[in-house]
C-alpha cells in the first residue's frame, strides 16, 4: 500500500521547521559570538523600545546589551525550544486528526498536548524505524520530550519558576519516571522562587529527541496504518539541507 500522502505532509513540514529552528538557534548564536557589544549598542533604537502601535518605553540600549549578554545562551534556548515544541506539537494534532478523520482511531476523549504526548509515546514503543541504538533509545527521548513540555509550561504560566506541577504532571514512560531537574529539589525543600535555567547545550539533544521521535512516529504510523513496509529515510542520500525551503517553505 502507498504511504498516506496527508501524513506524510504533516510530516515533511514538521520536520523541515523544526530543522529550520536548529538551524536559527546555532546562526544566532555564532551572530551574537561574532559582533560586539557596541556595533549592536549603536544598531538599537536610541532611547525608546516600542511595544505596542501607540507606547514606547524608556530603556538604555547598553543596559540591555549587558543583561542580554550574562542571559543570552539560556534565554536563547528557551525561545528556540518554545518554537520547536509549538512545531512539534502541532504534528501531532494533525497526524491525530487525519487518522480520525479516516477511521484509524477513535477520536480522543483529551485534546491537550500531555493527551497527544501520551498517544505519541504509545505509538512510539511500536516502532521499528532506525538502527538498534535509535530504537533502544525511545523510552529516553520521550521522557525528554515530555521534560521539555513541563519546561514550556514553566515559562508560559509561572514565570520561568519551578512549582509542584512541574513533578506532578510528568509523564512515566515505559516505567520511567519523569526527568527532574535538581533544581526543582531545592524549590521543594526551601519553598522559594527558583528559576529554570536551560543550558545552552541542553537544547541541541532536546532539540534532536523531538525530531527523532517524528520520525519514529511518521514511520510506525505508515506501517501500522497503512501497511507501508519500506522505510522513509532521506538521511542517507545525504542531501545539503536546502535552508530556503525550511525557512520559509519556498
Amino acid at each position: 500500500m502507498p504511504r498516506d500522502q496527508k501524513i506524510k505532509k504533516h510530516f515533511e513540514i514538521a520536520d523541515d521547521g523544526m530543522q529550520g529552528v536548529i538551524g536559527y538557534f546555532h546562526y544566532v548564536f555564532a551572530c551574537q559570538k561574532a559582533v560586539s557589544t557596541e556595533h549592536t549598542v549603536g544598531s538599537l533604537p536610541p532611547r525608546t523600545l516600542q511595544i505596542t502601535h501607540e507606547w514606547g518605553r524608556l530603556y538604555d540600549p547598553a543596559d540591555l546589551c549587558r543583561e542580554m549578554g550574562n542571559l543570552f545562551p539560556a534565554y536563547h534556548a528557551r525561545i528556540a525550544l518554545i518554537s520547536l515544541i509549538s512545531i512539534f506539537e502541532g504534528a501531532l494534532s494533525n497526524f491525530i486528526e487525519r487518522l480520525v478523520e479516516i477511521h484509524k482511531i477513535p477520536k480522543p476523549q483529551r485534546s491537550n498536548y500531555k493527551a497527544r504526548l501520551v498517544w505519541a509515546f504509545g505509538v512510539a514503543s511500536q516502532s521499528t524505524f532506525g538502527s538498534d541504538a535509535m530504537r533502544n533509545r525511545i523510552t529516553q527521548i520521550c521522557l525528554r520530550v515530555d521534560y521539555a513540555r513541563r519546561l514550556r509550561n514553566l515559562w508560559m504560566h509561572n514565570n520561568g519558576l519551578y512549582d509542584d506541577r512541574y513533578e506532578t504532571d510528568g509523564i512515566e514512560v515505559n516505567g520511567n519516571p519523569p526527568v527532574i531537574e535538581p533544581d526543582y529539589y531545592e524549590y521543594k525543600k526551601n519553598r522559594r522562587a527558583v528559576a529554570v535555567n536551560l543550558k545552552p547545550d541542553a537544547f541541541p539533544y532536546l532539540a534532536h529527541s523531538h525530531v527523532e521521535l517524528l520520525h519514529h512516529l511518521h514511520d510506525t504510523i505508515q506501517r501500522v496504518h497503512f501497511g507501508q513496509k519500506r522505510p522513509y529515510v532521506y538521511a542517507r542520500e545525504k542531501k545539503v539541507i536546502e535552508w530556503r525551503r525550511l525557512l520559509i517553505g519556498l
